[in-house]
């Protein structure tokens, strides 16, 4: 997997009481230093065959070392009844600024299920890469 910055989908909190038992992480799979990383999300539904969207949620996730990951959120099943987009915000320390998109398809549609370990995260899971 080549790719610098990813999102990983893990079904990692089967002990969960509330029922989240999946994990969603950013990876920051380069050698750059992330002083400050950011996102705005909100999802897509069908209702009465319209598109309906779901609210935007922002959050500030703070830094984010080289070869290392940081918790986006954590959901149940049911959040994946809904198409969900990302919009990440990457300020690096030298002073660069990034942005990143991505989508998590419907029942993660469109991720990729490795065969072996993630980088960085050394986990199990559904990929997914920027648009």
């Amino acid at each position: 997997m080549d790719q610098p910055y990813f999102l990983a989908v893990c079904r990692d909190r089967p002990e969960d009481p509330h029922g989240f038992w999946y994990t969603v992480y950013f990876v920051n799979n380069t050698e750059d230093y992330i002083e400050r990383l950011s996102y705005e999300t909100g999802g897509f539904a069908t209702f009465d065959d319209e598109v309906v969207q779901t609210s935007i949620h922002k959050r500030d996730l703070g830094k984010v070392p080289a070869f290392s990951f940081v918790e986006v959120e954590k959901d149940d099943e049911g959040a994946f009844d809904f198409t969900i987009a990302f919009t990440f915000s990457l300020e690096l320390e030298n002073g660069m600024r990034k942005s990143q998109d991505f989508m998590i398809n419907k029942y993660l549609r469109g991720g990729t299920k490795p065969f072996e370990r993630m980088p960085v995260l050394n986990k199990f899971g559904y990929t997914f890469r920027s648009k």
